[in-house]
């Protein structure tokens, strides 16, 4: 039999449209007059790869410690697997964490890490022992179990964490900002990695960065926190192309936001009246048009018209800063294989305008 195999039976597969996992309804923490979270309801399905992105004081972290048990709400429920779990102690909810500093015991050798949850939940010894081995050769550790912790590399240190941590097999595993302390060539290759491991256990995950390029890449959907409360939930390129909110499309990706009034021709803005995009909300009023950089293009004769005020080389493309009349700026991208503008060309710009975003104030 397959090692990953003698995992993947024990851990049932899933994703979007199976069963919920994890329930939140109304659920709150409140710290004096501070609200760390405000009523959310939120639910995870089986299987699923739910990442919560958000800046610092938006609540995600409070959310990991309530559904870990760490901290006590101060309203609503919280279920996981349709029992209700609201007030049950950290270490009766069969859930994993993966911190990001790890957490392992300096002196315990790779193996007994990955031992040590089994050893406290007095799994027999023939079980740990296939179990063990199983999970460090899921990870691509088999051959340096006998090792300390000191003696690994940042990443091998985060594949015990993840060893460990699937060894016992948890109902849901959360894990905070692991790949946080990893340089950024690590950080992808072990993207790739948890990716692997989600695909291969089926494990229900909830995921928590602040990094949006990490939860674009690896979530089955985004839960975008902001003040405590959820600003947008979706799928990555979902929340990409429709950003709800100005907030939501300037915290994932490079936006640039272009404001001014709808009128009968369009959006009216200092540099031009813009096109608005297919079966937009026609209303007089303050409104933007959200573009992304690869969308806006060069355009002879394009409504908008500046000069180019900075070019950053990034391999395959150039990554260029336009200038407009009014003092605004936009970024666009070029393939390093087209004639890309000089820094003090005067260009012209447009985009198609089912690729434009409109929020509407």
């Amino acid at each position: 039999m397959n090692v990953d195999a003698q995992i993947r039976v024990t851990i049932p597969a899933g994703g979007q449209g199976s069963a919920s996992k994890l329930s939140l309804s109304g659920l709150a923490k409140q710290y004096g007059a501070v609200h760390a979270l405000r009523p959310m309801d939120l639910d995870v399905a089986s299987g699923e790869f739910l990442t919560v992105l958000g800046p610092s004081g938006s609540g995600k972290t409070t959310l990991l410690q309530l559904v870990a048990g760490l901290v006590e709400p101060t309203g609503g429920t919280l279920h996981i697997d349709g029992q209700d779990h609201t007030w049950t102690p950290a270490h009766k909810r069969h859930i994993g964490v993966v911190f990001q500093n790890y957490a392992l015991f300096p002196h315990m050798t790779v193996r007994e890490n990955t031992c040590f949850p089994l050893e406290m939940r007095r799994v027999p010894r023939a079980e740990l022992d296939r179990r063990v081995a199983a999970a460090l050769e899921m990870v691509g550790l088999a051959a340096l179990r006998d090792r300390f912790p000191g003696e690994l590399s940042g990443g091998q240190q985060q594949r015990v964490a993840l060893a460990r941590c699937f060894v016992y097999q948890p109902a849901l595993i959360l894990m905070d900002e692991p790949l946080g302390a990893l340089d950024r060539k690590l950080r992808e290759s072990m993207q790739i990695e948890i990716k692997r491991l989600h695909r291969d256990t089926g494990a229900t995950i909830v995921f928590v960065t602040h990094d949006q390029e990490e939860a674009l890449a690896m979530s089955d959907r985004i839960c975008l926190m902001n003040h405590g409360l959820i600003e947008q939930l979706g799928t990555p390129q979902e929340i990409y192309e429709h950003p709800a909110s100005l907030f939501a499309a300037d915290f994932i990706g490079i936006s640039n936001v272009l404001n001014g009034r709808i009128t009968a021709a369009g959006l009216e803005t200092p540099d031009g009246t813009l096109a608005l995009p297919p079966a937009a909300v026609m209303r007089d009023g303050p409104a933007a048009l959200i573009v992304r950089p690869e969308h806006v293009e060069l355009r002879p004769g394009g409504t908008l018209r500046g000069r180019v005020t900075e070019s950053v080389y990034a391999g395959s493309e150039f990554r260029l800063v336009v200038t407009l009349g009014s003092g605004s700026m936009l970024v666009m991208r070029c393939s390093s294989g087209q004639i890309v503008p000089m820094i003090g060309d005067e260009v012209t710009l447009g985009w198609a305008p089912e690729r434009a975003r409109l929020l509407v104030s």
